[in-house]
């Protein structure tokens, strides 16, 4: 028999009797042996009870404490990642918040830019159908001014060259746009 309790010696189970709370700090698992001689020391067992029964009985109680340890760890470590999703989901709710503000800034801006360059590109429209309007008007008034001189020239034949010609352009005031040419009295 002894050689049998040699060859479950070998076996080293780091376990504890007492299965530790989530609070307590796990301790150091006494080996199969250990546990046995605890057992047989301290215990309630008969001293002519079979040591192979022993054994069994001992492996099966260290067996659990095991899987209760295995589950209690694996309880606090799946606590752990809960309260760091919390804080990932915290912050991250926080983050999504000030996206959306930043959004909605961005997007009163880019209203505000689209209004002034509607207002840009309508300025500019209305000064080039001004610029049309009046090129169309200067060349009017170039022709009315070289009419207005065939006419002087075929009533004034017998007056000398010496009468000035008319400058169109003193006459045109583009900044008022009053384009009316000048009255003249002999005609």
């Amino acid at each position: 028999m002894d050689e049998k309790r040699k060859g479950s010696d070998e076996l080293d189970l780091d376990l504890c009797l007492k299965t530790p709370t989530q609070d307590e700090p796990i301790n150091k698992i006494p080996t199969l042996k250990e546990a046995m001689n605890n057992e047989l020391k301290y215990g309630q067992v008969d001293p002519n009870v079979d040591l192979k029964k022993l054994k069994r009985i001992m492996s099966n109680r260290l067996s659990a404490q095991r899987s209760r340890i295995k589950k209690i760890e694996y309880t606090a470590e799946l606590e752990k990642k809960v309260k760091d999703l919390q804080d990932t989901i915290a912050w991250a709710g926080s983050e999504i918040e000030n996206m959306k503000d930043n959004k909605k800034k961005l997007l009163m801006e880019n209203d505000m830019l689209q209004a002034q360059l509607d207002s840009v590109t309508a300025k500019s429209n209305l000064h080039t159908v001004q610029t049309e309007e009046l090129k169309l008007e200067l060349k009017r008034l170039k022709e009315l001014a070289k009419a207005r001189e065939i006419e002087r020239q075929s009533f004034n034949f017998y007056e000398s060259e010496s009468t000035a010609e008319i400058d169109i352009d003193q006459y045109l005031n583009f900044d008022a746009m009053d384009f009316y040419p000048p009255m003249n009295d002999d005609m």
